[in-house]
C-alpha cells in the first residue's frame, strides 16, 4: 500500500472532519504517526499506552505477515479496513519508514452511562441492574450471571452505520438454526436498520400487525431466563434492551423474576393478569353492548341507576365511552412523554379534575368513569410495555363489534382476536405455544 495513498486519505478525512487528530511522536529517531478521532479516543490517558507500545522499536524485525515487536504486530493493512477500525474507534500507529501501521484499542471517551437501576421496569424480588446502551457492556452483565462455557456470543454488523448485532447463545438449548436464519436475514435487509421497527421488516413481519414479534427487556436478569427457556436474546449497538424472540401468549402475564416467589404467590399473580387482561379488552365492549343493544340483560336495579346517570348524557354509549377512551389515550401519552417533573401532576390533573368535570358537566356518566378507571388500571397490569399497547389497541376492536351487534358482536369480535392470535408464528414458533422451552424453574 503506497504511504502517500494513506496520508492523502488522513488529509482528506481530516478536512471534513474537525474532531480526527494526527500526532507526531519520535522514538528512537523514528516517526510515527498517531491517527485517531478525538470524540472517540481519550487521547491524554492513551498517550502512556502509545509510548510502551513503540518504545522499543530497535528490536523490530521484519516477519512473514509484518513487522514483529515484542508484544506487538505491524501490517500493511488495506486502506479501507484502517478506515473501519478508526469509525470504531480504534487507534492508528503509521511507521512512516516501514509503511506499515498498528491499530490499537485505545482508552475510550466516556459515551455512556454506567448501570443504573430500571426505569421502565419495575422489580420488586429479584436484581436491580438495568442493560446500558453499550452492547458489550450488556454482554458482560449477562456473562457474570452465568459463567459457563454452553454461554456463546455470535456478532454481525448491518448497513452503513456498520451497526453491530450480538447473538446470545445457551449450547443445547437454543435452536442454532433459527440464529444463523436471523442473522442472514439481518445481513440480507436492503435497508438501514434504524429502529426496532425496521427489524420486524427484516425478519418479514407486517409492521401493521398487532401483535409484537419482537420484544425487549431491561433487566439482565430476565434476558438470561429468556435464553434458559430456549428464546433467541440479541443486543443492537445504542438501544438499551435486550430483544427477544420468540414471543408466545404467555409472556403477558407471565415475568420471569416472578420465579423468586413461592408458588401460591406465582400462580397467583398469573391469575390476577389473566383477570386484569380480561377486564382491560372486554369491559369496554360489555358496556356498550349493555348499553346500546342489549339492556334487557342487566337486573332493574342496575338498569335503572345506569340510566338515572344517563338521562342528560347527549351522546350515545359508543361516542361516549370512545371520548373517554381517547382522553385516557392522551392523559397516558402525555404522561409518559412529558419530563418526570409534571407528568405525575398530569396525570392527577387529567385523571381527578378533568374526569369529575365531565361528569358533573352530563357530558359522560359515572358509571362510564368507573368503567375506563378499572380499564386503564387493569391495563398497566401485563407484562412489558409492547403488550399493554396491544391491549389497548384490542379493545376498540371489541367495542366496535359491540356497538354494532351487542352481546352477540362482543362474542364475535373476542373469537376474531382468538382467531387472529392464534395464526401469528415466528419463523415456525406459534405464539400460542404450549411446549415447555429450556430450562424451566420448578415454580414455572
Amino acid at each position: 500500500m503506497p504511504a502517500m495513498d494513506f496520508m492523502n486519505e488522513i488529509e482528506n478525512l481530516k478536512q471534513k472532519n474537525k474532531d480526527l487528530q494526527m500526532k507526531s511522536i519520535m522514538i528512537n529517531d523514528t516517526a510515527y504517526d498517531v491517527i485517531g478521532f478525538e470524540s472517540l479516543v481519550d487521547f491524554s490517558a492513551t498517550w502512556e499506552i502509545v509510548e510502551a507500545l513503540i518504545g522499543n522499536q530497535e528490536n523490530k524485525s521484519q516477519g512473514s505477515k509484518g513487522f514483529q515487536s515484542k508484544n506487538i504486530t505491524w501490517n500493511k493493512i488495506e486502506i479501507n479496513k484502517q478506515m473501519q477500525a478508526l469509525y470504531e474507534g480504534k487507534l492508528i500507529i503509521w511507521d512512516r519508514a516501514e509503511e506499515a501501521s498498528l491499530i490499537v484499542d485505545p482508552v475510550s471517551q466516556p459515551l455512556y452511562r454506567s448501570i443504573e437501576v430500571p426505569v421502565n421496569e419495575s422489580v420488586i424480588y429479584g436484581a436491580k441492574d438495568a442493560f446500558t446502551e453499550n452492547s458489550q457492556q450488556n454482554i458482560g452483565l449477562l456473562r457474570s450471571k452465568y459463567q459457563s462455557k454452553d454461554f456463546e456470543v455470535m456478532t454481525t454488523q448491518h448497513g452503513k452505520r456498520n451497526r453491530r448485532f450480538s447473538f446470545l447463545i445457551l449450547k443445547g438449548t437454543t435452536d442454532q438454526k433459527m440464529v444463523e436464519m436471523i442473522k442472514k436475514k439481518i445481513e440480507d435487509y436492503p435497508n438501514e436498520i434504524k429502529q426496532v421497527k425496521d427489524i420486524h421488516v427484516a425478519f418479514g413481519f407486517s409492521k401493521f400487525s398487532l401483535i409484537t414479534r419482537v420484544s425487549s427487556t431491561e433487566l439482565p436478569e430476565n434476558a438470561m431466563e429468556y435464553i434458559e427457556q430456549g428464546k433467541i436474546v440479541f443486543f443492537m449497538d445504542g438501544y438499551p434492551f435486550a430483544l427477544v424472540m420468540f414471543n408466545t401468549v404467555f409472556d403477558v402475564f407471565k415475568q420471569p423474576s416472578d420465579s423468586n416467589y413461592l408458588s401460591v404467590f406465582v400462580y397467583s399473580l398469573y391469575m390476577l393478569r389473566i383477570v386484569g387482561i380480561m377486564i382491560a379488552v372486554l369491559l369496554p365492549g360489555l358496556y356498550v353492548a349493555l348499553i346500546t343493544i342489549n339492556p334487557e340483560m342487566l337486573k332493574v336495579q342496575l338498569a335503572l341507576s345506569i340510566t338515572e346517570s344517563r338521562q342528560f348524557v347527549p351522546y350515545p354509549a359508543f361516542i361516549e365511552i370512545i371520548i373517554m377512551l381517547l382522553l385516557i389515550e392522551l392523559i397516558t401519552e402525555a404522561a409518559v412523554r412529558l419530563p418526570i417533573s409534571i407528568s405525575n401532576t398530569i396525570g392527577v390533573v387529567g385523571g381527578i379534575i378533568l374526569g369529575q368535570a365531565i361528569v358533573e358537566a352530563s357530558l359522560v356518566s359515572g358509571v362510564l368513569i368507573i368503567i375506563i378507571a378499572a380499564t386503564t388500571i387493569a391495563n398497566g397490569i401485563v407484562i412489558n410495555f409492547e403488550n399493554g399497547i396491544t391491549l389497548r389497541l384490542m379493545k376498540y376492536i371489541i367495542v366496535i363489534f359491540s356497538a354494532l351487534f351487542g352481546i352477540l358482536g362482543h362474542v364475535i369480535g373476542l373469537l376474531v382476536l382468538c382467531s387472529y392470535i392464534a395464526r401469528i408464528t415466528s419463523f415456525g414458533v406459534p405464539y400460542v405455544r404450549w411446549k415447555k422451552e429450556g430450562i424451566q424453574s420448578e415454580n414455572q
